[in-house]
């Protein structure tokens, strides 16, 4: 009977050793495993206009949330857009506002994934990540009404480096223009093209076909020929969340498919993020059309 009880406890402990690699090969980051940073080539990315499937990504105005509206109030986000007229100027303002909340640290991450909880925490000197400037941003401006979602970006190579192959930026729907437009809160930047902004796939195309966008940049924390080279590697998987749904450990372990991730024609899904996770959560499309629906 022991020796069935010890022999049941070893295969049990054998079976957590292999699926614990197989689920983080790096052990959630405590073997250092990949590249020391994601190769820097930009590629001519397509992709296809056809519904390949109804999602159903929904955005719905979120500006009568109790918490926003404290948000809201207590940082009297009205102030910061009372001279601007359209949705756009609100964005640039808003983001710039953001942006200068406090200096980017690519490690730290805050007890709480919520914007009043990271101000508070800005104000006492503490310095976050890009994760945080698109939190702080996508809940400020959902209190002023605009449907804004977070963008995870990630390099064609995120399965085989360290670290440094993922970003957070934002993408919100301006209803005059009909479109979803990018926004990156960390450098205090939009791209336009002839004076409209572009979305994710857009700066995508312009990037890898040397196309002469500019850049808002009203923090003048960078140019564009910086930001172009740093942002380009970073345009290849894009994701965001079905309905702003939240990932636990649980969801990325038995895989509940809580995102949606515009894969490039021709692309392989990618197995890891970093070596640190196995990438579980995600339904892939091609589709153009699936990634970026009209809210309105």
């Amino acid at each position: 009977m022991r020796k069935k009880i010890k022999r049941t406890l070893l295969f049990v402990f054998l079976g957590f050793i292999i699926y614990s690699f197989w689920f983080s090969p790096s052990l959630l980051g405590l073997i250092p495993m990949g590249k020391d940073s994601p190769d820097q080539n930009v590629e001519k990315l397509q992709f296809d206009t056809i519904t390949s499937n109804n999602y159903k990504l929904e955005y719905e105005d979120l500006s009568n949330d109790s918490n926003l509206k404290t948000l809201k109030n207590e940082y009297k986000l009205d102030t910061i857009i009372s001279n601007v007229k359209t949705d756009f100027e609100k964005v640039i303002k808003m983001q710039s506002w953001v942006h200068s909340r406090w200096i980017h640290d690519g490690e730290n991450k805050p007890e709480k994934q919520d914007a009043l909880f990271i101000l508070k925490e800005a104000e006492k000197g503490k310095r976050f990540r890009c994760v945080e400037y698109g939190i702080v941003t996508k809940q400020c401006l959902s209190s002023l009404g605009l449907k804004i979602r977070t963008l995870g970006l990630m390099t064609k190579d995120i399965d085989n480096v360290k670290s440094g192959a993922g970003h957070v930026v934002n993408e919100v729907y301006l209803k005059d223009l009909k479109k979803w437009i990018f926004m990156d809160p960390q450098w205090d930047v939009i791209p336009v093209l002839n004076g409209t902004p572009l979305n994710a796939i857009e700066l995508q195309n312009c990037i890898a076909h040397h196309k002469d966008f500019d850049i808002i940049n009203p923090s003048k924390t960078t140019t564009k020929e910086e930001y172009k080279n740093w942002i380009g590697p970073y345009l290849y998987f894009f994701t965001v969340s079905i309905n702003s749904q939240k990932i636990g450990i649980w969801d990325m372990m038995i895989g509940n498919k809580k995102q949606l991730t515009l894969l490039p024609i021709g692309a392989t899904e990618p197995t890891y993020f970093q070596n640190v996770f196995r990438i579980r959560t995600a339904n892939y499309t091609h589709s153009i059309k699936d990634f970026y629906p009209k809210p309105d």
